[in-house]
């Protein structure tokens, strides 16, 4: 089986490859509904013939994984993700985030990019190359997750407590611009809270009240992101390791001192990094607080963490994937280093496979625009793209 077939195959069931993906979109799974979307996906892996098994620590959210055996020989996982952005308040893009509306030779809407396409793109090289006859010489994985816009509580981080996505090596189908991403930055995300007593405006008295704490810690950890910026850049990423307090929360009544105050840090990190060492640098500043003022104590809870992404570039994953896109294209791609977390990172840093994102779409810039719109030929091309990867991975020639 070669490129040629493969196109030719694709080609002439275009529509239908089109009309999968308009479906797709049509159905809305901002995160934490991902119910409806899941069966869609699972009617449509089981009508290939496939074994679809559901795990789910919410059943409403659940996790498909699908397999498809050959004979022996390695393991190939897709691995992608069906839950998306919720639309933008008071900002529905021109066509609505539902529409799957196709303009000028694009398709419109919430997923159209991130990452419905790529899975999509996926599930149908899976299911074209069994309906052209195809033997796989090992086993061939679809991993359909949802949370993972919320970082994966009940989506990878949950299959992967069950000892599942292990194999040889896999791809992630998150948009990458057409490169395959070979690095990608990772991050952590924690809620402190301060407490005090509380009083009436209209009373002085020799106390702090917690929403000062909450501030001068602020102050502190603004410092230490100023100290990571200028410290920690990473030129492939044209950035580097910062923090940001991303929510703030105090108070019930514009004349009561608040008994309370919470706010949220975004941590991001960068290769050579961990959540621990960043959650810990967080703590050590904290805690200099706590030994410098009295009533500083702060309760401090991880929210979610993303480690930094690294895979081996001198690996027959790679080699295949710009193979492939050569094949495809009749140019060259190129490897891909950005910041921003995926759901690969997670099962790269738990077994040590090869799982690069290579996908559809125009990565950040797109995933979250009112108007989310992606070119069909694009889709159409990947799912040539990932046929051509496991033929030349799981083949028998």
């Amino acid at each position: 089986m070669n490129s040629k077939l493969i196109s030719q195959y694709v080609e002439k069931h275009k529509e239908e490859a089109i009309n999968f993906l308009v479906e797709a979109i049509q159905i809305p799974s901002v995160t934490g509904d991902e119910l409806a979307i899941s069966n869609f996906f699972k009617e449509r892996i089981e009508k290939i013939g496939l074994c679809v098994s559901m795990y789910a620590l919410d059943s409403n959210r659940p996790n498909l994984i699908a397999s498809w055996k050959g004979e022996n020989g390695p393991c190939f996982i897709f691995n992608g993700h069906y839950d998306v952005f919720p639309p933008i308040k008071d900002n529905p893009g021109m066509y609505g985030p539902w529409s799957g509306k196709i303009k000028d030779g694009y398709i419109y809407g919430r997923g159209s990019v991130d990452m419905k396409s790529g899975l999509c793109a996926a599930v149908l090289a899976v299911e074209f190359l069994k309906n052209m006859g195809f033997e796989p010489q090992g086993e061939i994985i679809i991993s359909c997750d949802s949370d993972e816009e919320d970082g994966g509580k009940y989506g990878v981080e949950y299959l992967l407590d069950q000892g599942l996505l292990n194999g040889d090596f896999g791809v992630c189908m998150e948009p990458t611009k057409s490169k395959v991403q070979v690095e990608g930055g990772g991050g952590i995300f924690l809620k402190v809270t301060y407490n005090s007593e509380t009083w009436h405006g209209g009373v002085q008295k020799d106390i702090t009240d917690a929403l000062e704490k909450a501030v001068r810690a602020v102050q502190k950890l603004y410092e230490l992101d100023k100290k990571l910026r200028k410290e920690r850049y990473y030129e492939p990423f044209n950035g580097g390791a910062f923090l940001s307090i991303t929510e703030m929360s105090a108070g019930e009544a514009m004349n009561v001192h608040p008994a309370s105050c919470t706010f949220t840090i975004d941590r991001r990190i960068i290769p050579g990094e961990t959540p621990q060492q960043a959650e810990q640098e967080i703590r050590d500043v904290l805690n200099q607080l706590k030994d410098s003022y009295k009533d500083m104590d702060y309760e401090i809870e991880l929210l979610s963490r993303m480690p930094a992404l690294k895979v081996e570039v001198n690996s027959p994953l790679i080699d295949a994937a710009l193979e492939a896109y050569n094949e495809v294209h009749h140019k060259e791609t190129e490897l891909y280093r950005r910041p921003g977390g995926s759901d690969s990172a997670k099962i790269v840093e738990k077994y040590g496979l090869c799982m690069p994102n290579f996908g559809p779409g125009l990565d950040i810039e797109e995933t979250t625009s009112p108007n989310e719109h992606l070119l069909i030929q694009e889709y159409i091309d990947f799912i040539k793209i990932y046929m051509l990867m496991v033929v030349k991975l799981l083949s028998s020639n």
